[in-house]
């Protein structure tokens, strides 16, 4: 036990798993502020979220895919390693997801589509799913 929510987890995937969760929190507060029309706090909230959200996908969650994908990863090799692998791959389309929405609603607004509220939409379920599918991701290499 290296971190310290009492798991197997190593202390990097513990901060993983917290700042996720905050990261995810935010954008639920940020997702009602959009609801709400209050876009002041709604546009600032949701990129510095969905930007944040790439440390612990580029520090913590690829070094470990990568090592599930080549075989190198000290965990069991059953269904707790399928699960991340695909996790990785539709987490990594959706984090790209939330990259080009950002970049589209705040910078490139000349970029597809023309009514955004779909892209907004879209994004944020998708990054809950993901966000949930991370969440079981930990419980199956360090919990169960």
């Amino acid at each position: 036990m290296d971190g310290f929510l009492g798991t197997k987890a190593p202390l990097v995937s513990d901060l993983s798993l917290l700042l996720s969760l905050v990261l995810g929190l935010a954008a639920v507060v940020g997702g009602v502020y959009g609801h709400r029309r209050r876009l002041v706090r709604h546009c600032p909230v949701m990129a510095v979220s969905a930007f944040m959200n790439w440390l612990p996908v580029l520090l913590v969650m690829i070094p470990m895919w990568l090592d599930l994908a080549a075989g190198t990863a000290q965990v069991r090799s059953d269904l707790s390693t399928v699960v991340p692998l695909f996790h990785g791959v539709l987490g990594g389309v959706i984090q790209l997801l939330l990259t080009y929405t950002v970049v589209r609603m705040v910078w490139l607004k000349q970029l597809p589509p023309r009514k955004t509220t779909w892209l907004m939409r879209i994004a944020m379920g998708l990054w809950l799913l993901a966000l949930l599918g991370g969440v079981g991701v930990y419980l199956a290499l360090y919990v169960f």
